[in-house]
């Protein structure tokens, strides 16, 4: 996962409640096991905008609904930070095999409360394996309209320890421990806006895009979305069938072309790779006009991809505030406690300072919480880049690998999640950025 600073118009999980006054979030609660995209296509756009304008929504006389709606109370930063720094345990519905390398978790809490997250965020899975605790950041993959369950999705990488074991072991009934959500490469539904957005996919970085195509198609009717999604072969494309309903259930709104680079004899869609070279020839055949400031663009892939597709979008110009982009990256290894002892501390945010003693093995976070300061912060894993902060004296060990990059590394920065003090440290919490964070795939 690799800090973008030029991805604008996200918000971070923090800022949540600020958020849901402006672009309330929609849950809903179940009446009976009907399907979302059933439920939206019998009541159509008008219920949609019913729904927004409406703050005690009734039941429409012609028809017995199957779902009633309700506009969710504002999310607390409060409860936001416990949800991130203490994991909730969430039990395993459904296992779906995707591929035969993929695999979606449907997940509901054991306390049977909603599960709440804006398209685009991520939970991070607390696993032991051999007596060994993981943590892996995977993205949500379901809509944000489904309230009492959320699903992940998770394809297994080469020598991927935590992502094979999941796809192997984890069986119906399992219970996980699950921290989130979080993140801010996200899409705040809106029915309000008729947007156009370009997803940019390949392997498992359609996880993300999955959500917010779901979500954005059920929630603003006047939005529209193509997807381009890139994969080695017709096997390994996960969603595939799920794609096919929705561009049918969506005509005219949603349209998907896939990317083979080696499809087989009488393949009709694309071929090759999705780079700077042959990205160019799928916009001009889906008849895209990247320049116009009202499309933007969300991607999620390998590096090489999305360093192609960014590379072609620029040379072709599109606004670069329109281009959002999440990584992966592997997750990071953290040193024994005895590297450690107690280090004074002092930090410093909105104008205020607090002064304590971090504790050995215990992070910049863990000692900011523990005081009460300000701390900003989102995936506590070192891949999405919101705890950011300035060492202004002092030096502190941070694990690696992590998403900060060179310039911002000799700048003195560092990811207070993931970094602990090796001297008397004084920072500076970094103020809110327009960072895109990601997920561990490994």
């Amino acid at each position: 996962m690799v800090l973008n600073y030029w991805s604008c118009g996200q918000i971070s999980a923090e800022l949540l409640a600020m958020q849901a006054g402006a672009n309330p979030e929609f849950l809903i609660k179940e009446h009976a096991d009907v399907s979302l995209f059933h439920r939206l296509t019998q009541l159509g756009s008008d219920l949609i905008k019913i729904v927004v304008n409406s703050t005690s929504p009734t039941k429409p006389a012609a028809r017995k609904p199957f779902r009633s709606y309700e506009i969710a109370p504002p999310v607390s930063a409060a409860a936001t930070s416990l949800a991130l720094m203490h994991p909730v345990s969430m039990k395993v519905l459904h296992v779906i095999h995707e591929t035969t390398n993929a695999v979606s978790l449907v997940l509901t809490r054991l306390d049977e409360q909603a599960i709440r997250f804006i398209p685009g965020m991520f939970f991070t899975v607390i696993v032991t394996i051999d007596g060994r605790e993981y943590r892996r950041a995977y993205s949500i993959s379901s809509s944000s309209l489904e309230q009492q369950t959320a699903s992940i999705t998770v394809k297994r990488i080469q020598d991927g320890l935590v992502s094979g074991w999941i796809n192997q072991h984890i069986a119906e009934g399992d219970v996980l421990r699950v921290l989130g959500p979080s993140g801010t490469f996200i899409v705040q539904p809106d029915a309000s806006k008729a947007r156009q957005l370009l997803l940019v996919g390949s392997g498992s970085g359609i996880t993300p895009l999955m959500s917010i195509a779901k979500s954005i198609l059920a929630i603003e009717p006047e939005s529209s979305i193509q997807l381009l999604y890139g994969n080695r072969c017709l096997d390994d494309i996960i969603f595939f069938d799920e794609l096919e309903a929705l561009q049918k259930t969506y005509a005219g709104r949603f349209r998907v072309l896939h990317v083979l680079k080696n499809p087989s004899e009488g393949w009709q869609g694309g071929h090759g790779r999705l780079d700077a070279e042959t990205f160019p020839l799928y916009l001009k055949k889906l008849n895209i006009d990247v320049s116009q400031d009202k499309l933007a663009l969300y991607m999620c892939g390998p590096e090489a991809m999305m360093e192609g597709v960014r590379a072609a979008l620029l040379a072709n110009g599109m606004p670069v505030k329109n281009i959002h982009q999440e990584r992966f990256t592997p997750a990071p290894v953290h040193q024994s406690a005895q590297h450690y002892k107690n280090q004074s501390l002092t930090i410093l945010a909105n104008g205020k300072t607090w002064q304590g003693t971090a504790k050995p093995d215990e992070t910049l976070l863990e000692t900011g919480l523990s005081l009460s300061a300000e701390m900003v912060f989102s995936c506590t894993m070192g891949g999405c880049g919101r705890c950011r902060v300035k060492i202004l004296n002092g030096e502190v060990d941070m694990d690696e690998p992590n998403c900060l990059m060179p310039e911002e590394r000799k700048a003195h920065y560092a990811l207070a999640c993931i970094s602990r003090p090796l001297t008397a440290v004084t920072f500076e919490v970094d103020p809110p950025s327009p960072i895109t964070p990601t997920g561990d795939i490994s």
